[in-house]
């Protein structure tokens, strides 16, 4: 017996709805959850002699050494098993499904238990309501939870099988407090994430978690909004090439207006004039491009009343706007 906390790759395996089983298929339940687990183990390269693990009845706790590199555990061992829990429930009629807590942290290690406030975190983590919830709603059997420590020391930095991006956080609310865990459901989409946003969802991807953690990482600040108006008629719309301040302004022309509308005269150089645009109906819209303090229009000289988009008027008796 060791003296001392050690500190372990904490795992809890613990069946979904695992309270309406009747006691023979809870038994037949518990023999197919260590069968995928492992031959998972074994497929990750994990020798039983490397980890210690406990029986719950509907699933189990593991302490596994630390000479096992955590991303082997987060990375294959875990695909194996979503592939072997996945295979498994083909010839079953209901579906085993598992959540799967994760984390590091120091342990007593007696010679038939686990203890510690690391190995009570790990399984709060997968009793949580946020975790069983998002199980429901992600339709798949398999949901991976893993805490903030073992995320920003180990997934962010990704590795075979370990893809960050599909991981999204979330306040979960423990025993001891919230706390901030990362969630990963394989095989599916992002995982549907109800409620707010956390601190590096923004950062991961689509997704949200709660802002009372925002401090922490933090999301990306809101932009200032942009134009909605997305016409290259409209004001405020951006140029062909996406810059802002050679940009068309809409200049509407009353019917009938005095230099007859579509019926004015273009110069030659408008025929291929990129820039050069002629209303959709004529004598109703003359599009004016503004560039710096000049500007163009698709007609010789303007002589009736026009209103520009920013709400301005030229009367017939101003000046003409040159090109």
């Amino acid at each position: 017996m060791a003296h001392g906390a050690v500190y372990k790759f904490l795992i809890n395996v613990d069946a979904r709805g695992s309270g309406g089983y009747l006691d023979g298929a809870k038994v037949r339940m518990n023999e197919q959850i260590y069968g995928v687990a492992d031959a998972s183990f074994g497929a990750a390269g994990v020798e039983e002699a490397m980890f210690y693990r406990e029986d719950r009845g509907d699933g189990f706790i593991a302490a596994v050494d630390s000479r096992v590199p955590p991303v082997q555990l987060l990375g294959l061992w875990l695909a194996e098993l979503h592939q072997r829990l996945r295979i498994a429930n083909e010839d079953l009629a209901q579906h085993l499904g598992l959540r799967v807590g994760m984390h590091v942290g120091p342990v007593h290690q007696g010679e038939k238990s686990v203890a510690g406030g690391a190995m009570d975190f790990v399984c709060g983590l997968v009793d949580a309501a946020e975790s069983k919830e998002l199980l429901a709603r992600s339709g798949q059997d398999l949901l991976c939870v893993v805490s903030d420590d073992l995320y920003r020391a180990v997934v962010r930095h990704g590795g075979r099988f370990v893809e960050p991006s599909a991981y999204r956080s979330r306040t979960v609310r423990l025993k001891g407090g919230p706390t901030i865990a990362w969630f990963h459901v394989p095989g599916g989409s992002v995982p549907p994430l109800s409620g707010g946003p956390g601190p590096e969802t923004a950062s991961a991807g689509a997704g949200s978690v709660d802002s009372a953690h925002g401090g922490q990482g933090g999301a990306a600040p809101r932009q200032p909004a942009v134009p909605t108006s997305t016409h290259p008629d409209e004001p405020g719309a951006p140029d062909r090439a996406g810059n802002g301040p050679d940009r068309p302004v809409s200049a509407v022309r009353p019917k009938g207006s005095a230099d007859g509308g579509a019926n004015g005269t273009d110069d030659a150089d408008d025929q291929d004039d990129p820039w050069n645009e002629k209303s959709s109906e004529p004598g109703e819209r003359t599009v004016v491009h503004m560039r710096d303090n000049s500007s163009r229009h698709s007609h010789s000289v303007f002589k009736g009343p026009v209103t520009f988009g920013d709400g301005t008027r030229r009367g017939a008796d101003e000046p003409e706007v040159g090109r």
